[in-house]
């Protein structure tokens, strides 16, 4: 029983210390008792809930030390953010093909082009309901059906990507499609039972505003969205968005914390797919670094602002 002792206490330590030192002895003796009775089922079962109470406690929203309420706040803001950006992306890409499609609608493009016109049309709609519908069911209060289809979402995407890049995986791949994949795995974890839902109006009118502002510039910027001239016009709407964010905030709390934070990550998450997406398609001129080192000025404003505001509302508080 020593040895098995020792094997659970590890086990525990997916715990944070702060909850071992309150309930870690508890849960090593039931383990210990499940384990003398040899009710391996039982025993799996405690240890599968020991693993998803190490990720509600991790990444807590209420009831914990203020730094692990920060870390859940962070990711579940940026969660919102990976989501609404997928939104943001696959309807401009998608509002750019449509135009097309219904600009050529008979003859004047070869059959070729426009079979690949609609065929790319259905490609950012299916995106666009990836990010879509785990997003709005969040808002909309129904975080079990999130969680369900997030999940459903990954697994299909799993088979997509074995299938498809199996032999040509690397790092520009995890680099593009993470801003795709890594919000719906961030879901899972940290919109558990014991963390609170986004507010439903604010993010309505955000969603609403994204998709009229992705539209919008697929139709204005048709040609440069994924053109020659540099960043994309949506990932300057981004970054216009996290600089005015950083002008107009009003409040700096432990939530305005976790913004600034989740805002940098995503927007440095985004500029990046944007260069991997364009290499060997534009060269890195002069106008291309600006537009890079601009929107890097605003990662830069927005992680050391949120650094310190973390630090002023949650290490020293």
């Amino acid at each position: 029983m020593i040895g098995a002792e020792t094997q659970y206490r590890t086990l525990v330590r997916v715990l944070p210390a702060w909850y071992r030192a309150e309930r870690g002895d508890e849960m090593v003796g039931t383990l210990l008792d499940l384990h003398g009775e040899r009710a391996r089922a039982a025993l799996w079962s405690e240890l599968w809930a020991l693993l998803a109470l190490g990720v509600r406690t991790r990444l807590a929203g209420r009831a914990a030390p203020a730094r692990t309420v920060a870390l859940g706040d962070l990711t579940r803001v940026g969660v919102l953010l990976g989501l609404l950006w997928g939104v943001l992306r696959s309807a401009g890409y998608a509002g750019d093909r449509l135009s097309l499609v219904l600009a050529h609608p008979g003859g004047d493009l070869s059959p070729f082009i426009h079979s690949a016109l609609r065929s790319d049309l259905i490609r950012h709609l299916v995106l666009l309901a990836v990010a879509l519908v785990p997003l709005a069911l969040l808002v909309d209060g129904w975080r079990r059906a999130a969680r369900i289809a997030a999940m459903a979402i990954l697994a299909a995407g799993a088979l997509w990507g074995l299938t498809r890049y199996s032999l040509s995986l690397g790092p520009d791949l995890v680099v593009n499609y993470a801003p795709q994949w890594l919000p719906l795995v961030l879901l899972l974890l940290a919109f558990h039972a014991d963390a609170p839902l986004p507010p439903a109006r604010p993010w309505w009118w955000a969603i609403g505003g994204s998709l009229v502002a992705a539209v919008t510039t697929g139709y204005l910027f048709a040609d440069d969205l994924s053109g020659l001239a540099g960043l994309s016009p949506l990932v300057w709407l981004c970054a216009l968005s996290g600089a005015g964010y950083l002008l107009l905030r009003r409040r700096i709390d432990q939530r305005a914390a976790a913004w600034t934070l989740a805002l940098a990550v995503c927007l440095a998450l985004v500029v990046a797919q944007t260069l991997v997406l364009k290499r060997g398609i534009i060269t890195f001129d002069l106008l291309t670094i600006a537009q890079v080192s601009l929107a890097g000025l605003v990662v830069a404003a927005l992680t050391v602002t949120g650094i310190r505001d973390y630090r002023r509302t949650v290490v020293n508080r």
